[in-house]
């Protein structure tokens, strides 16, 4: 009679402990999976705030290296920068239409940000370009900070520096 008596304990002991960890287990996936799920849509969150800025960064590049004539190009980077950005970007005005005829291409973009606050992202970027002058072509690699400014429902190019180039 012991003997069952102690069976019968051990088995139910045993059930129970297996219970137990098959309880603990199951919320614990559930746990994981609720905060997986949160992260996910933060992430996301974060991506579409960023992704409209990163975009305007990208669009800023594409308007201001890739062209076929440069007398239009600053028109095309106005749309996209503020009066700031311009100045910066523009530094020597020229009144006169170009005398030479100047292609250039963005061969590639590779761009890191830091956001600063809820309007303001500040980009590292690395541009490689190829300037064509009079049927001449060289390749240039060019890092250039821009900050990004939210404004009127919309991101523009605030200030642009060139921190090296070879």
């Amino acid at each position: 009679m012991k003997k069952v008596f102690w069976v019968l304990g051990g088995v139910i002991l045993i059930l129970g402990i297996t219970s137990y960890y098959m309880t603990y287990s199951k919320l614990s996936d559930e746990k994981n999976q609720v905060l997986k799920e949160k992260q996910r849509i933060e992430n996301k969150m974060n991506h579409m705030t960023n992704s409209e800025a990163a975009d305007m960064n990208q669009k800023f590049f594409e308007a201001f290296f890739q062209y076929d004539d440069a007398d239009d190009r600053e028109g095309a980077v106005r749309k996209l920068a503020t009066d700031k950005a311009m100045s910066y970007a523009f530094p020597s005005k020229s009144p006169e239409k170009h005398s030479v005829t100047i292609r250039s291409d963005l061969l590639s973009l590779e761009s890191y940000s830091k956001k600063v606050d809820e309007n303001r992202e500040l980009y590292l970027n690395e541009a490689k370009t190829a300037v064509t002058v009079n049927a001449v072509t060289s390749k240039h690699t060019l890092i250039v900070q821009t900050e990004l400014k939210k404004e009127k429902g919309g991101w523009f190019v605030d200030n642009v520096q060139v921190k090296g180039s070879n």
